[in-house]
């Protein structure tokens, strides 16, 4: 059959054609965006954070008085809970800090080196403020440099020395090693493997460190805890009773593994991803239904035209190709209006959640997924056709 007796096939069944047109597009344009924030999110979910994710836990907590979220009783406060966790077996180290890491957002500040600032100036980085385990307490390398310990005095002032990521500090100081050079908050004591920091960050491994008292928790503050493998999740349920005992006096927000908070962090990409899959499996199977429904009604309104057919020499085969032929040209028709539709949504998208650009090779995929839907929703259908007798032509005559 040729395409234009196809297209004209199609144009005896606008309103029908139109529909099934706007369906296919809207399903691969889903069916696309959903595999690609699957696939990002899994991704995202897999990727190395620097961090041993299950066996370190995190507690966020705030004192519930006004005296206790400031010096210097919160010190006090801050090495009596320290203390208490250590005692609990299976604990290897025990930290406390302003914010911990695999957050979506929080403490965060410009870095630069003085003497180059319009090249090196990284406008959001996380700034944490600790205690000296805070190293232990994530497990993190030490690569060049010591960890400081307590503040020191520089020029007459008690300022904390930095302890940077290697990343930031190739990105500051490249091909030359930063320890001991200044930055515009201070000089730099160390430099430490990466990890994951702040998802909103300018670069999720940037990091800086201080050795520091926390002056204020205001809006509450973490204790970060390494277990040994196997302790995690006892240690877990021991925690709120151990940090009550050492002052009732506090609110406990959560008590999480780093695990638990890095899915939590991709949990918006994760949900609308199960969302979009949902909604691309329910309109595929809408698509195949109307293939269906399509390809029947047509098979009986051609019965006489088959019979003719049949009746003139045309072999079932013949018969059965041309109705497949006919939904396959539907099916391109839909797709070329998908593929506007598919990159439109991602646009979109992309306003709302992190997403990359879509791929040519994605829609080009569900193409091909869409195709073997609808082929097998029309097979029956078109089987059914070929089985019309050849008499069938006569009997309207």
């Amino acid at each position: 059959m040729s395409l234009q007796l196809l297209f004209k096939a199609l144009l005896r069944r606008k309103v029908v054609t139109l529909l099934l047109l706007l369906q296919l597009a809207l399903t691969l344009a889903l069916l696309a965006n959903s595999l690609l924030l699957a696939s990002q999110t899994r991704a995202k979910l897999n990727e190395p954070t620097g961090l041993d994710l299950p066996h370190i836990l995190q507690v966020q907590l705030k004192p519930t008085t006004n005296d206790l979220r400031a010096q210097p009783l919160l010190t006090d406060l801050l090495e009596r809970q320290l203390a208490a966790v250590r005692t609990l077996t299976g604990v290897k180290a025990v930290a406390y800090a302003n914010q911990g890491p695999i957050l979506q957002g929080g403490n965060q500040g410009n870095l630069f080196d003085p003497n180059d600032p319009d090249r090196t100036n990284v406008p959001a980085i996380p700034a944490y403020h600790v205690s000296p385990d805070f190293f232990a307490a994530l497990g993190l390398k030490l690569l060049e440099g010591q960890l400081p310990q307590t503040p020191v005095a520089v020029d007459g002032r008690v300022r904390s020395p930095l302890v940077l990521t290697r990343s930031l500090a190739e990105k500051l100081f490249p091909n030359r090693s930063a320890v001991g050079l200044m930055t515009n908050h201070a000089s730099v004591a160390a430099v430490v493997e990466d990890f994951f920091g702040h998802k909103m960050a300018t670069d999720q491994w940037y990091n800086r460190i201080q050795v520091a008292p926390l002056l204020g928790v205001d809006w509450g503050y973490a204790l970060l805890i390494n277990t040994d493998t196997g302790a995690t999740e006892r240690i877990r349920q021991q925690l709120p009773d151990v940090l009550r005992e050492v002052d009732a006096n506090i609110e406990i927000f959560y008590v999480r593994s780093l695990q638990e908070q890095h899915q939590r962090l991709y949990r918006d990409e994760f949900g609308l991803a199960t969302l979009l899959a949902i909604l691309t499996g329910l309109m595929l199977l809408v698509a195949m239904v109307s293939s269906y429904s399509n390809a029947h009604f047509n098979a009986l309104q051609q019965q006489q035209d088959i019979g003719i057919k049949r009746a003139l020499g045309a072999s079932k085969n013949l018969i059965f190709i041309e109705l497949l032929c006919e939904n396959w040209l539907t099916t391109a028709l839909g797709v070329l209006l998908g593929l506007l539709c598919a990159f439109a949504l991602n646009q979109q998208l992309a306003t709302v959640i992190s997403m990359p650009p879509l791929q040519l090779w994605l829609p080009l995929c569900t193409t091909i997924v869409l195709i073997c839907c609808v082929t097998l929703a029309t097979w029956y259908p078109a089987r059914i056709a070929t089985q019309v007798a050849p008499a069938t032509a006569t009997k309207t005559m």
